[in-house]
């Protein structure tokens, strides 16, 4: 319930402080005295238009603030609140409260929701789960269909059945967002082919990871191999097998060596001996020279084939690599992605029969609730009905309509509510049909019956009193007080009968200070409260009459 308003600068006020009690509250006032201002405070705290205009003449700003107490017998509402602060990031309430507050200066508004400021969208978002407000200019949240379909479900009982379809419909979207993510990594024939392609191509190379490096040295010698060759008899013929070669050279000096190691066997024989090594090294190296030179040959197809393998690699890297690694690698990935395709065609099968299998849950879960809502309908039309004629629509027509709608999370229904306010008329929705005076009774009949579901505590109803009196009047503050049980219900009213009925009633009246105009609103109890009765009867304070009635119209309510 709203626990206080605090309201600053707002119009005519210049500064009020109010707290609210549970039930059916009454607000009263001479005409012109500001009783809407209740209802302006409200509409800026459910996140409504913000104007300049709002603030008191000589004010820079203007201020609005409620606490609204959420108690463990609205779980939720309480349930509600919660998510959306922690869906906003906004602080927990505090024992239970909440706090809700808008500034309006020249240049904007500010919103705030636990003390921290928020977008007017998202104050909007918690008034719509806090305040419903029913007057001749508002556009009323009962009128949209969807939330009739909500109400009809609430008044039904249907939670089980939802949370099925919802369940189902959950399973339904997730086989779907599986599928398309499956056709979208899927391949079309085009592309199966020159992957495929590009995959023999690699796998006909038959690369090795070193094999370049090697193969570069191969071609490296077989294309020098001439050269290599010469090379290699020039060298054997200079150091042991031509004339004049080294080996021959040393010939003379191994035979001054073998006369020094006469001379001196000692170390003369050390020398010779390293002499004589050197020779047979090099005769050594001479052989394998020319070995080495008989080995080599000028085979021109081997070269052929090593060019045409080296251009093979260069390709391949030029289209796959920069390396061969990387190009081992692609063909890794093709093969990964080509297996990956082969399989995804018993994917889909699967896939799809999971589908089929979760649209027929969706589909079954949907035809009971659908015969769930229309049971409900049932009922719940005959009922408004009545209220409608007990609040002075003797001739109404009222219906709950239940037609086929696009499966969704919520079901395959739309529902709406349709009404005749007049015997001889065209039912129609209710949206279209009832006029600016008669749609606040609707509303109200509606509440009444719903009261027990719907779940709004605070319910606002401007001028619903217009154009009625005697029966119909009494009935309107019957229903208002009952409605009072389960909301907290404000009646800003002409009619003493309604005003009487309030379990707490508030005067707005204005008065002048200082040459200004200042709109006061304050509870009225005992004296005061019959003195109020009194002249919303049309007395004098001092009428006896008047005065008797009026507290025997307190007493009744």
């Amino acid at each position: 319930m709203l626990e206080s308003l605090f309201i600053r600068n707002l119009v005519l006020v210049t500064e009020l402080q109010l707290d609210f009690g549970e039930g059916f509250l009454t607000v009263t006032g001479e005409t012109g005295a500001g009783k809407s201002l209740i209802l302006g405070a409200l509409k800026l705290l459910a996140g409504g238009r913000a104007a300049a205009s709002l603030i008191r003449k000589d004010a820079t700003s203007c201020e609005v603030a409620g606490t609204f107490l959420i108690d463990k017998d609205a779980p939720a509402i309480q349930a509600a609140v919660d998510a959306k602060l922690e869906e906003f990031g906004l602080p927990q309430r505090d024992e239970g409260r909440l706090l809700l507050r808008r500034t309006v200066t020249e240049s904007g508004s500010r919103a705030f929701v636990n003390g921290s400021p928020v977008t007017a969208a998202i104050l909007k978002e918690f008034g719509d789960i806090l305040i419903d407000i029913h007057g001749p200019n508002e556009s009323h949240s009962l009128l949209a269909p969807s939330k009739q379909l909500r109400l009809l479900d609430l008044f039904g009982g249907h939670d089980k059945a939802l949370d099925e379809v919802s369940t189902a419909w959950k399973e339904l979207q997730s086989c779907r967002k599986e599928l398309d993510e499956l056709l979208q990594e899927g391949l079309n024939p085009e592309e199966q082919s020159l992957l495929a392609h590009q995959l023999k191509e690699i796998d006909d190379a038959a690369l090795l990871p070193d094999e370049e490096e090697e193969l570069l040295a191969r071609h490296r010698l077989v294309a020098n191999a001439a050269r290599i060759q010469a090379l290699s008899g020039m060298l054997s013929q200079g150091i042991s097998q031509g004339e004049n070669s080294l080996v021959d050279a040393l010939v003379p000096w191994i035979r001054n060596a073998e006369e020094l190691a006469q001379l001196d066997p000692q170390k003369g024989e050390e020398f010779l001996q390293r002499l004589d090594g050197i020779s047979n090294d090099l005769n050594d190296l001479g052989s394998e020279l020319e070995d080495y030179a008989g080995t080599l040959d000028f085979d021109q197809e081997a070269l052929h084939e090593m060019d045409e393998r080296i251009e093979l690699i260069q390709k391949l890297k030029r289209r796959y690599g920069p390396t061969v690694a990387d190009v081992i690698a692609t063909g890794e990935r093709l093969r990964q992605r080509l297996s990956k395709a082969a399989s995804r065609v018993a994917d889909l099968e699967a896939l799809r029969g999971r589908e089929q299998t979760a649209l027929k849950g969706h589909s079954a879960a949907c035809q009971k609730l659908t015969a769930l809502r229309q049971k409900a309908a049932e009922t719940l039309a005959p009922a408004i009905t009545e209220k409608l004629k007990h609040l002075g629509f003797l001739k109404a027509l009222f219906e709950v309509r239940v037609t086929p709608a696009t499966p969704g999370a919520t079901g395959a229904d739309a529902v709406e509510f349709f009404f005749a306010p007049n015997q001889g008329e065209d039912i129609a929705p209710l949206r279209l049909a009832a006029s600016s005076g008669e749609v606040a009774r609707v509303m109200l009949a509606i509440k009444t019956v719903l009261s027990e579901v719907d779940d709004v505590p605070v319910l606002v109803f401007d001028e619903i009193d217009a154009n009625i009196g005697g029966r119909t009047a009494s009935a309107v503050a019957e229903e208002l007080h009952a409605v009072g049980n389960k909301h907290q219900v404000f009646s800003i009213t002409h009619l003493p009968l309604i005003a009487a009925a309030g379990d707490q009633h508030f005067l707005v009246e204005k008065r002048v200070e200082d040459d200004r105009t200042i709109t006061e609103m304050h509870p009225l109890t005992g004296k005061a409260r019959v003195q109020e009765i009194v002249r919303m009867l049309g007395a004098d304070a001092s009428d006896a009459t008047a005065t008797a009635h009026a507290k025997e119209l307190l007493r009744n309510s």
